[in-house]
This record gives C-alpha cells, structure tokens and sequence, in this order.
C-alpha cells in the first residue's frame, strides 16, 4: 500500500498555489474553416506555454492565461494548416479573437499532443508518434481502440477475436505495451487481449501512439511503446449552453449495431459531460463459414464535470463504466480448438479527480495533481467438453496518483514529476465436473500486489533559430511486488457439501515479497535541415519489471500446464531509432528505421510437451522501420501509401522469435466526391511471413480492398448531421492475419462488411 507519509506530502503540496491570488487575462475566441463553417475539435495554444484550450463543435473556445502583453495563439486541427494569431492580454481584461484555418490535404504534422506529458506540436517531437482523431475513427466505424490504429505502420493487430483485440508495436504486444485511458493504465491479465476493449470508442476524442521505448515518461513495460487514449472531455464556455448528440451505426458482416447519446453542458465557471453507448453483434460471417464465439454486447457510459477555482486553478472528475456481456473468445491458443469460451461478463470502473493550477510563477507555468481508482473484473466460461465448465474469474484494482510540474526557463521546457500505482490481483477458477455434480475450486495466482514508485523528468531545449531541438529525460522506479500464502485448492464441493480444508490440498505460495530498483533514459534531437525536411534521432533504454502473472502463475488447461517463476529478472531494451521527415505543401513522406537490443525477454519454455515454465532468454535483436507517404498532385485528390517491417531474433540461439508480423503496407488514394462527400479507397496488403519461430505456423500473404465514404456535417430537418459509409473486404477474400489467436475449424477474419454510420448534433 501508499505509504501515509507519502499521500499526504502529495495532496499538501498543491496547496500553496491555491493560497496565490492570480491576476488572468480572458481570451475568447472562434476557430472556422475557410468558408467560415466553425471547425470543433481545434486545438489552441499561447505559444511557448501549456496555457490552452479546445474548440467545441460550435467552434468557440475561452482561454485564461497569466501573460500580459502581446501573447501569440497558434491553432491547429488534423488536416488543416496551422494558423498563429496576435492578441494583446491584459490584466483582469478580455479579449475577443477569431482564428481562420484553411484546410491541407496532405498530415503536416501540425496538430498538439500530450503523450509527452506537455502540450507540443507533433512536428516538433523527436519521437516517431502517431494520432488518430475522432474524425478519423468515424471515418472507419472501428470495434475497439486497435481497429482504430489499424492502418498506422509500426502497429499490427494482435487478434483473439472481434472484439477483444489488441496491438503489436514493432513486435512487441500486450505485456510491452503500457495502455493508458486518460493517463491511467489499463493493468490486466495478458493472457489473452481485452484490454483496449473495454473502452467506448464512441466517447473517444483522440489516440497517440508512441512507437518505441517510452520508459523515462511511463515507467515499467514501455519497452515497445505506449498508446494513449484520450476520451472527450467538457469545456467552460462564456455563458449557459447545453448541447446533444444521437449517433447510430450498423455493420452486415455480424450484425452489428451501436447507438450513442451524449449531452454537455456548459457555463463559464463549470461543465458537464456525459455520454451512454450500447452495442451489440452476433457472431461474424468468414469466406470459410461463421466465425464462432465472435458474437458480444456491451456498453458503456462516461461523464466528466469541471469547476474553475476562485483562485485561478480547476478541478475535473471523470467517471467511466463499461461493462461487456455474453462475449465471445474465438481467440485464445491455450484455448482447445473444439472449445466454447466466452466472458459472461466484463467491467471496467474508473473514477478519476484531477487539481490544475496554471500559471503558478514565470517559471511554473501548470502544477496538477491526478488521483485514479480503477476496477477490472474479468470473468471467464470455458466449455472444452459437454463433461466439464471452468470458470476463471479475478479482480484487478489498480489505485494511481501523479503529481506533474510543467516549467518553462527560456529556451527550456521541462516536465517532471511523480507518479505511483498499485496493482491488486485476486482471481480464482472454479472447475465444474457435470458427471458427479463436483465443484473444485482453485487458484491461478495468489493475492498479490505489484507497486511502482516513480520520479521522473525530460527536458525539451529549442536552440536558437529552431533548427534544433534536443530532449533528455531520465526515471527511477522502486518497484515493490508481494504475495499471500495461499494453497493450491480452495474448497472442494461434492453433493452440495463443501469441504474449505481438502486432504490433498498443498501450499503452492508462501508469503514473500521483492523489491528492485529500476532505471531508465532517452535522448532525442530532431535537427531541421531544410525549412520543410526534418531528420530525428532517438536513443533510449527502457526496462520492464515482470508481471504478476509471470511470477505467480500457475495454469492448467487439459493437456497444458503454464507456470510462473518468482525470480524473473526485468526485461531491458537498448533502442536507436532514426528519423526522416518531409513536410512540403503538396507531399509528405515520414520513414523510419529502428533497431532494438531486449535482454532477459521473458518467454514460455517448453520443457515438455505439456508443460511450459515462464523463464528470461538471454538476447534478442529486433529491427525495422516505417514508411508514410502522402501526395496532393492536384486539386484535393490524395495518394497514399504506407509501409512497415520488423525482424526479430534469439542472437544466442540465431532463431526467429515468435509473433513477429510479417511485411505489410496500404496504398490508397482520398478523392472528394461532388463537393459533399469524400472517398477513401484503400489496398491493405501483406508479405507470406516464413520467418517464423520453432513450432510457429507460416501464414500466407494477402490482399483485401476497402470503399469508405464520409461526408461534411449538413442541415437535415433542423439538424447538423454527418454521414458515414463504406465496404470492408469488398471482394469477400479469406485471409489471417499472423498474430491471430482464431483457433477451431473456422479460423479466417471477418469477410465484406458493409457499415453505416449517421451521427446528428442538437
């Protein structure tokens, strides 16, 4: 547990700000295209500060900023130009702006994000980064957040069925992969890919994906990237508003259907948002017949409220409630092939209070403190004869607080700070015995609790002329992982006597607890040889301690059983990655090339034919890079394509290492239609993936097309409405994808799907 001590040295020091009185400056303002239709969703920022705010779909934002003087506005939106804007900011005064972009055709890289733990123009990040907005997502109707990043090179879908599915970063997935909501991990079992399900991918405002080692920000398990989801959020306005919106969509290819409703309201001193999601599908249709056990129903609602302080701060609150039921698992290779599984049920909580204070000195320009409670249950039913039911069930609580500091000196901005999380587990699995009525219950894990304690600090430097930008972070963790004595069984149920104390029962666990101290750092220059050519270099070492599941675990299914090892050592990455980027007026071309140096990687030997021990293999070297290209010949017709590749090897044994994806890309061009519409038709392709570890499949190559329609938001009966259409797989081709888990006699992808997506605004 947080030591007391601790907690109250975090909730005591925000105080002293708030004693400040703040003298701000008022801006408001509107954001609207060039034929001065409003653009929502317009990032705005007073240059050189993390002073900003976001437009609401009317366009309008309101800013409150500590700078007197001549400040300067810089607006930015994913597929528009950037637009910089002089405003003079009086004292306790206001002022009124209106901010005009004009649309690109072609990513310039000219949108803000916060991965980094600051508000940055993308362009000006060293590190290979990726966004999708929301716009882009309606664009593609996605299940979840890896449908979402599908066609993002670097990142490949790991699949263990429609719903629950997850992401590969240049051949690192699921326990590589640190999965935020709104800053907060999403910590779960890794056996098989839920976790970026349970998200409403409705209530999504946008995603970063960061491509590489980001240990020094994020801590333990970053070591092949990070993806960052952020979810909606209300905005204060400059008076009373309240405003709707109805979206709806369906898909063929397994019947799908989603409604959606939110509602916000808002006022100058305080916001409100909320929103509800249901969804539900029956199993999928294949070329090669239904996919079984890809059914599921699900839904989800979201708020999020806001009250300004009368001393200049803020202090926000979200609450998050998804739950998922009747889930099917047609994925799973612990999984026997002639097998019924599926979640019951599934659940994630999350309520999260944040305190902001910007402006606090000339140097300090925010200080926040966040504080997260998230609960996961995840229950199981799996049938692998009409004989026998098991049922693995846990919780897994996880309780987080940050305390980050954001300081500009000059040239400097550094971001540092605290964080610390605790991650709970108790599970348990029930084996049903239909022949006799016995109940046998047992453990997967102990209790156990995995704690990190964190400091952490990077330091982005523009040098004079901005032709160079450097970076440089370091963090030190103590990472703290204990466990309960606990016994093989539980109970034993026969004729509806229960036995809490079995003869046969034994101590698997004894009480033990272990403490580490781990390290990491990065260094990035991003270097502008031309006005619009760009090269970065990274450097960094990241590090991952194990997880309790590789620990503790200890698995029996049928004819396999999977255990754990307390005396895993944490995993390290050494990773150089080198970076071109071009930003011209009518192309874009972003490459890539990465090498990254693991060692200790934790794997499932094999030491028998039934029995697989998690244990740390000595080196392995993966390598490979992206590419991005966009062209406006003419007019607003784009072409485009994308690229990705990754290698990896056990340098000691010379052998491939598993799960690595094969050479893939897309090609595809975006043409507007009549002025009303804009068509995207897509090539996405991959390579025959021989490369293969012992005892891995060979997958064969593929390629499949896909039609998307979108059209502008347009008045319908008093309404702003927009429209989305399209077909997936037009010519229905039977394909896999190498990291999916489908198992059974049907183990193809989803055949043509045609989808429709209406969304109005009120």
């Amino acid at each position: 547990m947080f030591r007391p001590r601790s907690i109250a040295l975090l909730l005591f020091l925000p105080i002293f700000p708030m004693l400040l009185s703040a003298q701000t400056s008022r801006i408001s303002g509107s954001v609207v295209r060039v034929d001065g239709a409003p653009l929502g969703g317009a990032h705005i920022q007073v240059i050189g500060t993390q002073f900003g705010a976001v437009a609401d779909r009317d366009g309008r934002f309101h800013l409150r900023v500590a700078s007197r003087g001549e400040i300067t506005l810089r607006a930015t939106h994913l597929g528009f130009l950037p637009a910089l804007t002089k405003v003079h900011a009086e004292a306790d005064g206001e002022a009124e702006v209106r901010i005009t972009l004009e649309e690109s055709p072609v990513d310039l890289g000219a949108v803000t994000v916060s991965a980094t733990r600051s508000q940055e123009l993308l362009r000006n990040i060293p590190q290979p980064l990726t966004v999708v907005d929301a716009t882009e997502m309606e664009r593609f109707a996605p299940v979840s957040v890896p449908d979402a990043l599908d066609a993002t090179p670097g990142i490949t879908l790991v699949r263990d069925g429609v719903w629950g599915t997850d992401v590969s970063i240049r051949g690192l997935s699921r326990a590589n992969v640190v999965t935020l909501v709104d800053g907060t991990r999403i910590e779960t079992a890794t056996n098989h890919a839920a976790g970026l399900s349970m998200i409403d991918v409705s209530d999504i405002d946008r995603i970063e994906v960061i491509r590489g080692a980001a240990s020094t920000l994020y801590g333990t398990g970053a070591t092949g990237g990070v993806v960052n989801v952020v979810t909606r959020d209300g905005q204060f306005g400059d008076g009373f508003r309240m405003r709707g919106s109805l979206a709806s969509s369906y898909s063929s290819v397994n019947d799908g259907s989603m409604g959606s409703l939110g509602i916000d309201a808002e006022d100058d001193t305080w916001f409100l948002h909320v929103r509800g999601t249901m969804r539900a599908a029956r199993d999928a249709q294949t070329p090669d017949g239904i996919l079984r056990d890809s059914r599921f129903h699900d839904r989800g609602i979201s708020a999020g409220a806001g009250v300004r302080l009368p001393a200049g701060g803020e202090l926000r609150a979200r609450y998050q409630l998804f739950d998922a039921q009747d889930v099917g698992i047609p994925g799973g290779a612990s999984f026997p092939a002639q097998a019924s599984a599926r979640y019951p049920d599934e659940r994630r909580e999350m309520v999260q209070g944040e305190w902001r204070m910007n402006g606090v000195s000339d140097a300090l320009e925010r200080l926040s403190l966040r504080v997260t409670h998230q609960r996961i249950d995840r229950n199981v039913e799996l049938i692998p004869s009409p004989a026998a039911v098991l049922r693995p069930s846990a919780e897994h609580t996880m309780n987080a607080a940050l305390l980050q500091g954001n300081w500009s000196f000059g040239a400097h901005h550094l971001v540092a700070g605290a964080d610390a999380w605790q991650r709970e587990y108790d599970g348990r699995r029930l084996r049903e015995v239909r022949a006799n009525g016995m109940v046998i219950a047992d453990l997967p894990l102990p209790r156990a609790r995995f704690r990190s304690l964190g400091l952490f600090a990077q330091d982005e430097w523009a040098l004079p002329g901005d032709r160079l930008r450097l970076t440089l972070g370091a963090r030190a963790d103590q990472i703290h992982v204990e466990n309960d004595e606990a016994y093989d069984l539980l109970y034993i149920e026969s004729n509806g006597i229960r036995n809490d104390a079995p003869a046969n029962r034994t101590l698997r666990w004894t009480a033990q607890q272990s403490d580490e101290v781990s390290w990491s750092a990065h260094a990035g220059v991003l270097f502008r040889l031309l006005p619009q050519l760009d090269a970065t270099l990274n450097v960094s070492r990241s590090y991952r301690a194990p997880s309790l599941e590789e620990r503790f675990q200890y698995i029996e299914l049928g004819g396999a059983t999977y255990l754990g090892d307390v005396g895993l050592a944490a995993e390290k990455g050494s990773v150089a990655d080198l970076g071109l980027r071009l930003h011209a007026d009518r192309v874009t071309v972003r490459v890539n090339a990465f090498v990254n140096a693991m060692h200790d990687l934790v794997v499932d030997e094999r030491r028998s034919d039934t029995l697989y021990v998690k244990t740390n293999v000595g080196t392995a070297l993966l390598q490979g890079g992206e590419l991005v290209v966009e062209y406006n010949p003419f007019s607003s017709l784009v072409l485009y394509g994308s690229a990705s590749y990754v290698r990896g090897r056990d340098t000691e044994t010379d052998a491939d290492l598993p799960q690595m994806p094969p050479l893939s890309g897309r090609i595809g061009l975006r043409v507007p239609v009549s002025g009303f519409f804009s068509a995207d038709l897509a090539l996405d392709a991959a390579a025959d993936q021989d490369a293969v570890a012992p005892g891995e499949d060979r997958t064969p190559g593929y390629a499949i097309m896909h039609v998307r329609l979108q059209s502008r938001t347009f008045h319908f009966a008093g309404l702003d409405a927009a429209l989305s259409a399209g077909v997936e797989n037009v010519f229905d081709r039977a394909w896999r994808r190498h990291l999916s888990t489908l198992r059974g006699i049907v183990a193809a992808e989803p055949g043509r799907n045609m989808f429709f997506r209406l969304q109005l605004l009120f």
